[in-house]
């Protein structure tokens, strides 16, 4: 009853904000290729900065959560999410909530834009200049991710400028950020991350086709049509493992058992991602393993190298 008179009230309220912020994204999609690229610099056994190292991870954070808020916020003052064709409060808080004024959420997310890049200032005074030339990158994706049916989320390349910006760039900024240079080795590093991002994306965008064609959208699903678009997934989850093998076994074979692992924990998982049906009525189950399978890459993929790193540092100090 408390749900059905707050939906009904259209108000805006802080856990509402919360959830179109999605943490669990941001994890995703920000916090751990943050983490990836702050264990890569701890590699070069650069002395680090706690205030530079909080300024690199809190920025990519930001950035993500403005993707999230300013692309919520579009998405239902244009009516691609409504109260009918959303699968529940997590797939749009807005929609579901029937909020009567979401501007706030735009402005917020502008806000999150704003601070990150005076944050990216501090860096650039600490550091260099090749910091912004990354965090300029990022703020343009930020803002042609959302904000219209010419943005880069109504394309069929969205998915792969979402993988490439938010699993690589995010990594190779935070090393650079922390270190003073660029290392590109970072990016092809960072692959694995890269592709788990864009299958993410490539899964949600699989499950909304039918809704998406409504207003207009051309997403990569939508171009290459449901059966086609199952072969993409199938080669971008065997893609990404083999990444995460590679750089595993050649970089960081210390770590490499901790991959090895959880692949095998996780290998019914990744079935269900190379024969899920990926439909709107399945998009609970699709996206939930989706978010597992994803939460363990994140994770065991940074600590495999850490590991690596701290054996390899006490090995030569013995």
């Amino acid at each position: 009853m408390e749900k059905e008179q707050q939906t009904a009230s259209g108000k805006l309220t802080l856990a509402i904000i919360i959830d179109c912020c999605t943490p669990g994204a941001i994890f995703l999609s920000a916090l751990a290729p943050a983490v990836l690229g702050l264990f890569l610099a701890i590699e070069t056994g650069v002395s680090l900065s706690i205030p530079l190292v909080l300024c690199s991870l809190l920025i990519p954070v930001l950035f993500n959560a403005s993707i999230n808020l300013i692309n919520d916020y579009f998405d239902y003052v244009q009516g691609n999410d409504t109260k009918d064709n959303i699968f529940g409060e997590t797939d749009s808080p807005l929609a579901f909530n029937q909020i009567q004024n979401p501007k706030p959420i735009l402005w917020l997310g502008f806000l999150c834009l704003f601070i990150g890049g005076l944050l990216g200032i501090y860096i650039i005074y600490k550091t260099n200049i090749i910091p912004l030339i990354i965090g300029v990158i990022g703020a343009i994706s930020v803002l042609t991710y959302s904000g219209g049916k010419f943005s880069v989320s109504y394309l069929p390349i969205g998915e792969i400028v979402a993988g490439f910006v938010m699993g690589g760039l995010i990594s190779l900024g935070v090393f650079t950020s922390l270190t003073g240079y660029i290392d590109w080795t970072i990016l092809i590093k960072s692959i694995p991350m890269m592709l788990i991002v864009s299958q993410f994306m490539l899964v949600n965008n699989t499950c909304d086709i039918e809704r998406d064609k409504i207003v207009g959208r051309r997403t990569l699903p939508i171009v290459l049509g449901r059966d086609k678009i199952h072969s993409v997934a199938a080669l971008f989850t065997l893609l990404w493992i083999l990444s995460m093998l590679f750089s595993s076994i050649f970089w960081y074979y210390f770590g490499c058992p901790i991959v090895i692992l959880m692949i095998i924990l996780l290998r019914k998982r990744f079935v269900t991602i190379y024969t899920g049906p990926r439909l709107n009525s399945t998009k609970i189950p699709d996206v939930l393993n989706m978010v597992v399978v994803a939460t363990a890459v994140g994770i065991c993929y940074p600590v495999s190298i850490l590991i690596h790193i701290l054996i390899i540092k006490l090995l030569s100090v013995q």
